[in-house]
């Protein structure tokens, strides 16, 4: 009974405990949990931007967002603790403990994966390392300052941003291009370009092949503590470029880059030029002197300009004074340089699109990425285009112990280009009639020939450029394979072992298809017909089209393996060596041909006799069909074996080293025998983190030393005897076939060597307000190749030897500061470098004659002064009687020009200091404001002079047009108080004018400061981050023009004889 009351008290009890625990569970159901919002922003660290795009995900969950454009977020989570994770692509992933809810807004900030609390981690192609455990010298181009100029190549994205890198631009009339040097340049004959490294290895390629929206980082070595590991090749420094790739555990991201840029169409009238009246003035004046008549009559039937033609026509009587003045006249009022800008120029156009598509999981990671430029030149007819494609692919295996990457990059380039010859021009040249019908202009014979061929039976001989425009294509088509692979595999901890592989290949061709009815195919077809002794004419180059191509293929096998060990001794002691072997197998060949008679319908050409000589229509003389057909080919390879050690102590005390030794088969049997190795060392000191050191202002202070040799070659240099072969259709006189002995063999030849000594210190100052970096360097050129002279009885002219040194001194000072901070953050980089070179040992001096007129890219050294030097004879005016120019005779002004320039010596000559700035750098200001950015570069180059444009009469006097300084000629007594212009002779005469060209009177000075670029970029708030979209668009201008410049006679120092085209681009990045 008691146990039957108490079993049914018990189930009421359980009954009720259970339906109360209900309701309380359904009251607390109709009542919501309390959510708060939290609101936060992700910035980067470098340079405290917004990371639009960047994920935060409720640890353990899949609740998240994506930050908006200006880097915020919001999401709604429960009171308590939370952990969140923030990730961003190329950037450290963060996980923070958030306590709900929160006082203020949270600020996360994200390190890059270039960076380890708070310290750059540069690439050297061997190792990365933390900034503050390096000796060296380097300059850092991340991911933001990569990507902030628009331009379809990398190249450009150098310039104003690196310190101690400069764009050497020509300024002759030569027609060379820009180069590269990195603090000046310690080499004569051999290659003057840094190394490029991408992804680890050496790269055969060209650098603007690459892509820049492929591009990660820039890494600039400098010195030899950072660059000696790269032995043989990288005395001109080197530039190390990584490439993107997948992050582990991060979620599928899309990026997207598209931008358009115009720019200005080309100015035909920037170069002076003398007015085409005064032109049509001078040609009359060499009529009447009888200068043309030698080429009325002769045998070469010389072409003559349409001034002269009509001058002729005038004295044989076909046409009336009257008549002559109205042609004259017609010839004053036309321009060509008004047809070119009508027919020709045009503005550019570059178009450029890139997606990135990444991830990984916990054991992979993954890139794709594909390129597209689109590009239309700055003349009608040329274009080229591009495709690329980057992907590379991560595994973590055997417990993390072993990791595989693999990676491939493609490159599919097309230029096309159709362009008449315009050099030949007359100025006065009219290229079409008023309906814009084309019209003929003279060319290579004169017009009495031409016009006597009427009913010859031969094509038609007149050149009409508008018709040649578009008529014959060159196509250029490249494809590009880039194939590596590396393997790291964890022996024991901190011992590594790692391999590295890359294959690369190109291959280039080019054809230009000159159809019959080019001018080209026409002239040869005419110029080599027979005709017999009853009229009949015979075809020696076949009716038909004219088909140029050439060929070149370069491949390279490159193969490294390499030990590393990290070992942390106690709390003080660091050692980290790495050792091993490099090979690098590379080889290239090329051919080029020419058929004539080609018909592009069957792909069908006809076979000609290049040995027969034929008699020339035009001239009467016998020759040869011209033959265009060569071989070429090459092979380096090279065997390596280095060493790198870098030990600290305490966190403060550096020692750093490295070793290589290098065996080529560019080098002289001696030389890889003896194998003299390229090494370095270096020391840093961390002063701030001593326990003495107690200076509030200074966060960070680091003193560094390094000594070392680094290595050049040339690879067209080689030990052995070098020849070209001639065929017997290349000698049009014996029709034998010969050879040209360039070098005979050297087996001492072996790599120029650079010695480097650097010291520096960086720092950090005000809570980061300030850093920078100053440093001091000296680099010694020994060994330099170069062809030096050999005796007659030789056989040969000059041959390749190791023949002269130099130095070079300068500094790198860079600055950047935070001006303000808050909701507007203003921002400052400031970099100067200087460079002052000499030569210090040359085996032959050169002449004051070689010296002053020495105009080209390749220099000639004089001891003591820079490899890129202005000399000049010195210059006592005008004489006040006949406006000659004057130098000096035994002190004395003269006018004996002969005695002036084959008397002089070096010691007479006035030395204008280097060609080349010897101070330059750059200042850029940014200015961030909620979504807003505004950046401006203003570049400045110092310290140089450069040789001005003028008239030169010996061409005038020849019938070519000249400069506007013509204008300014003295031509009466007095003119000499307000000219430097010399008088307009009566005749040629060769010394007087390479007196005037060469003298102190046309040495101006190129120092100048110009606003580079300006770039104005948005970011989009909220509205996309819902999606988890980031949206950027920006504008960007460059080439914005000269703000300062010490003279007023050069319009821009830096681009003499054409003109810094301004462009305009607009863009946008968008994130998924």
């Amino acid at each position: 009974m008691n146990l039957k009351i108490n079993l049914s008290y018990l189930k009421t009890v359980v009954l009720t405990c259970i339906g109360l625990f209900v309701l309380i569970a359904c009251i607390q159901a109709q009542q919501p949990t309390t959510r708060y919002e939290v609101r936060g922003k992700v910035l980067q660290r470098t340079d405290s931007l917004a990371l639009p795009g960047a994920n935060v995900v409720v640890s353990g969950t899949s609740q998240g967002t994506a930050t908006d454009g200006q880097g915020g977020f919001m999401l709604s989570l429960p009171a308590g603790n939370t952990t969140l994770t923030v990730s961003f692509i190329g950037f450290v992933t963060k996980e923070i403990q958030v306590e709900v809810p929160l006082s203020e807004e949270l600020l996360i900030v994200l390190e890059d994966e270039y960076e380890l609390e708070g310290v750059e981690v540069l690439s050297t192609g061997f190792e990365e390392l933390p900034a503050e455990r390096s000796t060296g010298s380097f300059a850092f181009l991340d991911r933001e300052l990569v990507t902030r100029r628009v331009s379809t190549n990398l190249v450009d994205r150098l310039e104003d941003v690196t310190p101690g890198l400069i764009f050497n631009r020509d300024r002759t009339d030569l027609g060379y291009g820009e180069s590269i040097s990195i603090r000046g340049v310690s080499t004569i004959r051999g290659e003057n370009q840094p190394l490029i490294v991408i992804d680890n290895l050496a790269y055969d390629g060209n650098l603007s092949s690459i892509n820049p929206n492929d591009v990660e980082s820039i890494t600039v070595l400098k010195d030899a503590a950072a660059a000696s590991i790269w032995g043989a090749r990288a005395g001109n420094g080197v530039i190390v470029i990584t490439t993107k790739k997948g992050s582990f555990e991060s979620p599928l991201r899309v990026d997207f880059t598209a931008n358009t840029t115009v720019i200005e169409k080309p100015d035909p009238f920037y170069q002076p030029q003398m007015s085409i009246s005064d032109f049509v003035d001078k040609e009359q004046v060499l009529f009447d002197r009888g200068y043309y008549d030698g080429q009325v009559n002769s045998f070469r039937k010389t072409r003559l300009s349409p001034v002269v033609e009509t001058l002729l026509s005038h004295r044989e009587g076909m046409i009336s004074d009257s008549e002559l003045s109205e042609s004259l006249d017609a010839y004053r009022s036309r321009d060509v340089r008004n047809e070119l800008e009508r027919f020709i120029y045009q503005p550019a156009v570059q178009q450029q699109y890139a997606v990135n598509v990444s991830g990984g999981s916990k054991k992979h990671n993954y890139l794709i990425s594909t390129g597209w430029d689109d590009n239309r030149g700055s003349s009608r007819t040329v274009s080229d285009s591009r495709f690329t494609l980057l992907t590379r692919q991560n595994w973590k295996l055997a417990k993390d112990r072993l990791q595989v990457s693999v990676g491939a990059n493609a490159i599919i380039g097309n230029r096309s280009s159709a362009v008449p010859s315009i050099a030949n021009l007359y100025p006065y040249d009219v290229l079409a009639d008023d309906a814009g019908n084309p019209l003929p202009v003279y060319r290579d014979y004169n017009n009495r020939f031409k016009q006597g061929l009427e009913g010859a039976g031969l094509l038609d001989w007149e050149y009409y450029p508008l018709e040649e425009l578009g008529m014959s294509p060159t196509l250029i088509r490249t494809n590009e394979l880039r194939l590596n692979a590396q393997v790291d595999y964890e022996i024991l901890p901190g011992l590594k072992a790692m391999a590295y592989y890359q294959y690369w290949h190109n291959v280039r061709f080019g054809e230009t298809l000159n159809p019959v009815e080019s001018y080209l195919a026409r002239d040869l077809i005419n110029d080599f017909t027979q005709v017999d002794e009853e009229g009949g004419l015979t075809y020696q180059v076949p009716m038909g089209g004219i088909l140029d191509q050439d060929r070149t293929r370069s491949q390279s096998h490159n193969f490294r393996t390499q030990l590393t060990y990290t070992k942390q001794f106690g709390q003080e002691h660091e050692l980290n060596v790495l050792a091993g072997f490099e090979a690098k197998d590379f080889n290239s060949s090329g051919s080029a041909n020419r058929a004539y008679g080609y018909n592009p319908g069957n792909g069908t050409s006809a076979p000609v006799n290049y040995n027969e000589f034929y008699t020339r229509y035009s001239i009467g003389f016998p020759a040869s069909i011209p033959f265009s057909e060569s071989f070429s080919g090459n092979t380096n390879r090279y065997l390596s074996g280095f060493v790198n050690m870098g030990y600290s102590f305490r966190d403060r005390y550096l020692i750093t080293g490295s070793a290589r030794k290098d065996a080529s088969n560019i080098f002289g049997v001696n030389t890889n025998q003896r194998g003299v190795p390229l090494w370095s060392a270096g020391a840093g000191w961390i002063l701030s983190e001593e326990n003495f050191w107690n200076v509030d202002a200074v966060d960070y202070l680091k003193l560094k030393a390094s000594f070392g040799y680094n290595g050049n070659t040339n690879p067209n240099a080689t030990a052995f005897t070098t020849a070209n072969y001639f065929g017997a259709g290349s000698n049009t006189l014996i029709g034998h076939p010969y050879l040209n002995i360039i070098s005979p063999p050297n087996p001492e030849l072996r790599w120029e060597r650079i010695k480097i000594i650097n010291v520096g210190t960086e720092f950090d100052l005000f809570n980061g307000r300030l850093n920078g970096s100053f440093e001091y360097y000296t680099k010694a050129g020994l060994d330099l190749l170069g062809e030096q002279a050999m005796f007659p009885s030789s056989g040969v002219l000059s041959a390749t030897r190791n023949y002269a040194s130099t130095e070079t001194r300068g500094l790198d000072l860079v600055l950047n500061s935070r001006n303000t901070q808050g909701k507007l953050v203003w921002l400052t980089n400031f970099f100067l470098s200087t460079v002052n070179e000499k030569v210090v040992d040359f085996e032959s001096q050169p002449t004051p004659v070689q010296i002053v007129t020495s105009r080209s890219v390749v220099p000639v050294p004089v001891l003591g002064k820079p490899l890129y030097h202005v000399f000049s004879y010195a210059w006592a005016g005008l004489d006040p009687a006949t406006g000659d120019p004057m130098g000096f005779v035994d002190g004395e002004p003269s006018t004996e020009y002969a005695s002036i320039i084959n008397e002089a010596e070096i010691d007479d000559l006035v030395y204008h200091g280097s060609s080349r700035p010897t101070v330059f750098g750059a200042l850029r200001n940014t200015l961030n404001y909620k979504g807003w950015s505004l950046s401006l570069n203003i570049s400045y180059r110092l310290g140089y002079s450069i040789v001005r444009p003028t008239v030169n009469y010996d061409d005038l006097n020849r019938g070519d047009i000249s400069h506007s300084d013509y204008g300014l000629r003295w031509q009466n007594p007095g003119d000499e108080l307000t000219t430097a212009i010399p008088s307009d002779p009566e005749s040629v005469n060769n010394l007087r004018t390479r007196f005037h060209l060469s003298s102190a009177s046309v040495i101006e000075k190129g120092d100048h400061v110009r606003l580079q670029d300006v770039r104005l970029a948005y970011s989009f708030p909220t509205l996309f981050s819902a999606a988890g979209k980031s949206l950027e668009v920006y504008g960007y201008a460059n080439n914005l023009g000269i703000l300062w410049k010490a003279s007023d006679r050069i319009e821009d120092p830096d681009y003499i004889f054409n003109p810094a085209l301004t462009s305009f681009s607009i863009g946008l990045r968008m994130g998924l």
